[in-house]
């Protein structure tokens, strides 16, 4: 008898972060299975590199993580069961470092190190308990677009707001 696939999970948050490179924008959900089985996927980059989209739960990323003191992309690896993709493994480093359950260690270059997160797990609970459940599609910020034509969407400085501009001299 064939086992039944898991159903995907019910999205709780989608976001935006930086790959650890710092040169690629990664969109990533969080979800949860069951009543409380948190789980992390990848949906979209704006690099050019392969990933793939399966959902990776925490106890999984836990049990690698356990087992090593700090860690690097390549040891996530395991926790993937659709393909082996280091790009995959290493937007997960970056979703995992932005959310605040992996720091830099201090000791290993280039290596990271579990910490607890008290924001992520209580932001987590409570999206779980609200119900939420959110549609990729519709609600997926879009990451920026990569290479030499690329603008960072920054924010006018506030002294060009119409509510700033005026003939009064400002208190710099």
């Amino acid at each position: 008898m064939k086992e039944q696939p898991l159903p995907d999970p019910r999205i709780l948050k989608i976001d935006v972060c930086l790959s650890l490179s710092g040169r690629t924008s990664i969109t990533y959900h969080v979800g949860v299975r069951a009543k409380d089985d948190v789980c992390f996927r990848i949906w979209d980059t704006n690099g050019k590199g392969v990933f793939s989209k399966e959902w990776v739960c925490a106890s999984a990323i836990q049990k690698v993580l356990g087992n090593h003191d700090a860690i690097a992309a390549p040891t996530l690896l395991p926790v993937f069961t659709a393909g082996r993709s280091v790009n995959t493994a290493g937007f997960l480093l970056a979703v995992l470092k932005h959310e605040g359950l992996v720091a830099l260690s201090e000791d290993e270059a280039h290596k990271y190190v579990r910490v607890q997160s008290e924001r992520f797990r209580s932001e987590t609970a409570a999206l779980i308990a609200s119900g939420v459940s959110l549609d990729p599609d519709a609600n997926a910020p879009a990451p920026e677009k990569a290479g030499k034509k690329a603008k960072r969407k920054v924010p006018p400085p506030a002294w060009t707001t119409p509510a700033a501009a005026s003939d009064e001299p400002r208190g710099d």
